[in-house]
């Protein structure tokens, strides 16, 4: 009888559930605008601030869905980059996605000598995230990698111009973060979801006197707080339109025959994005309609759509293959 329950559990399972392209984009943000390196922001109840290097690990997302399951996504480890923020997550047998777990920081079994899957950096493929990157995230092999980094210039004298260099740059196994939060997704296609989440800088660096930290590499002080602040403040967040999909109607976009073709889009740009997140095209729409070749390897890429502010409008899948 136990039998017959489970064969039964099992094909309400398999109806309800499909294989899914699943896509993760962590945009970003400082006061609620696009983020950008080299750029001087104002932040309110804060200084003035330009950033000239931030990034940070996101490793271990687990996806809750369809009521009862969970999926482990691999690879574990990936290095978020200010124009490096979209990750595919693999084709997944998702309907509905409920919850999302994730880590920032480089996992402890994965971090230094201690750990059970370590690895000398050396040994990485050179576009492996915890291979050697620059500026560097690795401290070494007795310390491990450094979660977050981040530095630039900060305003200490109230005049609204960055004249003071900072650096954050964290690690010690104890400053790994794992966050766990609701998500609504996007259906963009039949066979395609895509989980849109924002990254607030600002809230990550509050309550951090910037103007007066200097150069800080370590586990302790304001690198302890600077992780702790992304479980005590809204860092990451979903935008207010999540889930309502931002396709428009009649335009679209697509790889034929080795090019890329457009029609019906706004004036802005396109992103074109390897299964690793890596931008590895952007084409400026300067008019509504064309068509440009492209030459990629052979492989499932994610396109997005950003506006002339630079705010992403849409995303879509496509296979390209090209003879």
């Amino acid at each position: 009888m136990r039998i017959v329950h489970l064969v039964l559990f099992l094909g309400i399972t398999l109806c309800v559930s499909s294989q899914k392209h699943v896509f993760l984009h962590v945009t970003p943000k400082i006061e609620n605008q696009p983020f950008a390196l080299n750029t001087v922001y104002s932040i309110q109840n804060g200084p003035t601030i330009r950033f000239d290097h931030f990034n940070y690990y996101f490793s271990d997302v687990r996806l809750y869905h369809d009521a009862i399951e969970q999926t482990d996504v691999l690879p574990a480890v990936h290095l978020m980059k200010p124009d490096t923020f979209s990750l595919y997550l693999g084709e997944l047998w998702v309907n509905q996605l409920d919850s999302i777990q994730f880590m920032i920081g480089v996992p402890q079994r994965m971090n230094t000598q201690t750990g059970q899957q370590a690895l000398d950096i050396s040994t990485y493929p050179e576009n492996h995230p915890l291979s050697f990157q620059s500026p560097s995230m690795y401290w070494g092999w007795l310390f491990g990698y450094m979660h977050m980094i981040m530095g630039g210039d900060v305003d200490s004298d109230n005049d609204l111009v960055p004249d003071t260099y900072f650096e954050l740059h964290n690690l010690g196994d104890h400053n790994q973060k794992v966050i766990t939060m609701p998500v609504i997704q996007t259906n963009t296609a039949n066979d395609q979801i895509d989980i849109y989440m924002e990254c607030h800088i600002d809230q990550w660096i509050r309550s951090i006197p910037l103007e007066s930290i200097g150069i800080s590499h370590g586990e302790t002080a304001f690198n302890d707080v600077v992780m702790s602040n992304v479980l005590q403040y809204p860092v990451f967040v979903q935008p207010i339109d999540a889930g309502i999909g931002l396709n428009h109607q009649t335009s679209d976009f697509y790889f034929s025959n080795g090019q890329l073709h457009w029609n019906q889009l706004p004036l802005g740009k396109l992103r074109v994005f390897n299964v690793l997140g890596q931008c590895v095209r952007e084409i400026p729409i300067e008019s509504s309609n064309g068509e440009l070749p492209l030459l990629l390897n052979q492989g499932t890429y994610l396109i997005k759509m950003f506006d002339s502010f630079d705010l992403p409008l849409t995303s879509k899948k496509h296979f390209y293959s090209h003879k």
